[in-house]
């Protein structure tokens, strides 16, 4: 915990004792394994590499455990109980709820729990995890549910007072949404929008309008404020939005539906996959 806060007080708390307990089992586990694991730092703690190779074991042992401990209690002739997903904001929201609901009027046994994560998806949070393809897991099961393309969207309103571009160059002269910093977001974009069609090592556009949130930048849209990039999921497809440059698209994204390999039996779960499984982005 101490490791993904990078703070003994959030961590204290989030773990409910004492700082001055938490700090005492770290330097006892630091004396024991005869090295040290966090930098102390003015405003925080942060791994040492020693630290960080005994965090990824640790990380995979838990998860581990979690998994054993889900398939050793689960029930596998019984549909019934909760399954925890976790997905990102967006997805969670817009695409897996309304999907969820059908699920769940079909079997009236099983009820859900969405947890929604913008980045860091642990896997031991949940049963299941809906995001990009997780590298280096190979004790889970990744099966690819849909893909989704970068594109460029706007307002009819915007582009009534200030025109469609016809052009990358274009873009030069228009307003545009971003999401705030240059950043890689669980839905893969890296304020694209910036710097698509300028030459290479010349400056990225300015942006007019900023926030850190994609419900936002859809807002921000609709209420005309300027030329956004988003996903091509299909609730955005249907908001209203017109696309800008048709034939201009950036990342593709694949979307999976990630569980871990020791529960490969689970009704719940594969009743989960088959049911997504189809529905499209």
């Amino acid at each position: 915990m101490v490791a993904r806060e990078g703070n003994m007080t959030r961590a204290a708390e989030k773990l409910n004792i004492s700082q001055p307990s938490l700090s005492d089992s770290i330097a006892a586990l630091e004396h024991n394994l005869k090295t040290k694991l966090f930098e102390r730092l003015q405003r925080g703690m942060r791994l040492t590499a020693q630290g960080e190779q005994l965090y990824a074991y640790a990380k995979q042992v838990m998860e581990l455990t979690d998994s054993f401990e889900k398939f050793f209690y689960e029930k596998e002739d019984e549909i019934e109980g909760e399954i925890k997903i976790i997905t990102t904001p967006f997805v969670g929201s817009d695409w897996l709820v309304p999907h969820l609901k059908s699920f769940l009027k079909k079997h009236p046994h099983i009820t859900a729990k969405v947890l929604l994560r913008s980045d860091n998806i642990e896997l031991a949070e949940g049963d299941v995890a809906i995001c990009r393809s997780l590298p280096h897991q190979p004790n889970f099961i990744q099966k690819p549910l849909f893909s989704t393309c970068i594109r460029l969207f706007a307002s009819k309103e915007y582009l009534k007072e200030f025109g469609s571009p016809q052009t990358l160059a274009d873009l030069d002269n228009h307003r545009l949404i971003t999401y705030k910093g240059n950043y890689s977001s669980s839905y893969g974009s890296t304020n694209w929008i910036l710097n698509v069609g300028r030459q290479e090592f010349s400056l990225p556009r300015k942006s007019y309008f900023e926030i850190d949130s994609l419900h936002g930048m859809i807002n921000a849209a609709l209420q005309g404020f300027g030329i956004v990039e988003l996903p091509d999921h299909s609730p955005i497809l249907r908001s209203g939005l017109i696309e800008v440059l048709p034939g201009i698209q950036g990342e593709k994204i694949d979307m999976y539906f990630i569980f871990p390999e020791i529960r490969k039996a689970s009704k719940k779960i594969n009743l989960l996959l088959k049911h997504l499984a189809n529905k499209g982005n």
